[in-house]
């Protein structure tokens, strides 16, 4: 249309340029230029008419397309929902048979040693872990034939997690090796482990697109356990920054939330719940300081916390971070919005979670112990309530509500 305008613009000028030189008895042929102006600003409306077709089915083209993904990811989860409640009610009907002949394979497996006899035993079922584990077939120093394992990064009641190297890839660029070792190895809980990781994998293989969260290289199965190989993000993790006794500045906490929360709109919309936000599991990544989510919660259902764990991690999340409804496993949006809220909370106090004290109503009491405005610490207290229905619905709620006040 601006083109049309300047074509007629054009013409006008000329015919304009042309009555003035009639008058003052000159002459300039104006017909033929005339007719060319008027075909050229046909040309550009019907070009720019077409051009804008091509780019409204563009538009409509991606859009079908990111419907179909975010359509595929509910499913996905849907599924994921339901082996998580399989695998659950797998765990509790464990038997006393079941653990009886663990227990005679055990025996069966273990020799006799003398007393005193500083020998280590290993049952027979003893499953190496990711830095001992051969196959025949490859190089015996690389996992899956091709991870160079460097060194460990964590471990946890779930598994364990290495940096390593990818030998196949160009300059063999480090990546995130996570091991995943299953509660049980019989067939009837494998199957279903099995399924759980696959999904868990196609889920964050499409998450995995968004610039803030690592994307997945690789899933792979060995010797009955199941590894994840993920992008390694260079940085620290935000628990280095919450010092204990050391208050952070409001704009800088603002900054944290929106940050993370930026992240947590994209991956809501996908029906796709963390379940385990923590300073731990947010990123701050060296090369752009932007944060990045790691370790997303689900996968972990396929091995059970021992007790001693259980006073870290509830129901797949971190104590002090998890609300109440996710002891109970029935995680939803507001749970992760509660997890983000505590880690708030903890930055403007200098206080861990589980140090503050509640009020009868069983609400965090602890405006007192941070500078912070009254119209910040009203949407931190939405974001925290005990009762899950009394917080924000989603991610991009609390977003709209930060922006209004900021």
């Amino acid at each position: 249309f601006q083109q049309l305008l300047a074509g007629i613009g054009t013409l006008s000028l000329l015919l304009g340029v042309s009555w003035v030189v009639f008058l003052q008895s000159g002459w300039i042929p104006v017909a033929t230029p005339a007719l060319g102006l008027l075909a050229a600003g046909a040309g550009v409306v019907t070009y720019s008419a077409y051009k804008s077709d091509i780019q409204r089915r563009e538009a409509e083209q991606e859009r079908l397309l990111a419907e179909q993904k975010r359509k595929y990811i509910e499913e996905k989860v849907k599924e994921q929902a339901d082996d998580i409640m399989q695998l659950q009610a797998l765990l509790k009907e464990q038997t006393d048979h079941t653990l009886l002949a663990e227990t005679q394979q055990l025996y069966n497996g273990t020799t006799e040693l003398a007393p005193n006899d500083p020998t280590e035993v290993v049952p027979a079922n003893y499953q190496d872990t990711p830095d001992q584990i051969r196959d025949s077939k490859t190089d015996p120093n690389l996992l899956g034939g091709r991870y160079k394992l460097k060194r460990a990064l964590g471990a946890g009641g779930f598994g364990l997690t290495h940096l390593a190297e990818d030998n196949q890839l160009p300059h063999s660029p480090q990546c995130v090796v996570k091991q995943l070792l299953p509660a049980r190895n019989d067939e009837k809980f494998l199957k279903v482990a099995r399924r759980l990781f696959q999904t868990e994998a196609e889920i964050l293989q499409q998450l995995g697109k968004h610039d803030q969260i690592p994307q997945l290289m690789a899933y792979f199965e060995e010797n009955q356990q199941f590894y994840l190989v993920q992008e390694y993000i260079q940085g620290h993790p935000l628990s280095d920054e919450l010092t204990l006794d050391k208050r952070m500045p409001q704009a800088q906490v603002l900054e944290m939330l929106t940050g993370v929360l930026e992240i947590l709109v994209f991956v809501h919309k996908h029906s796709v719940i963390h379940r385990d936000i923590k300073p731990g599991n947010i990123m701050r990544r060296e090369r752009d300081q932007k944060f990045v989510l790691i370790d997303f919660g689900a996968v972990k259902q396929i091995r059970p916390l021992e007790e001693a764990q259980q006073r870290e991690t509830i129901a797949i999340g971190s104590r002090g971070y998890a609300p109440p409804e996710q002891y109970d496993g029935r995680p939803s949006f507001a749970s992760d919005i509660y997890a983000l809220g505590m880690i708030a909370i903890q930055a403007l106090t200098g206080i861990a979670p589980y140090h503050l004290s509640r009020t009868e109503e069983e609400e965090i009491s602890w405006r007192h112990l941070a500078k912070v405005s009254d119209e910040v610490a009203e949407v931190i207290d939405k974001m925290v309530r005990f009762r899950a229905f009394e917080r924000y619905k989603s991610a991009e709620e609390v977003m709209e509500h930060l922006q209004k006040i900021t």
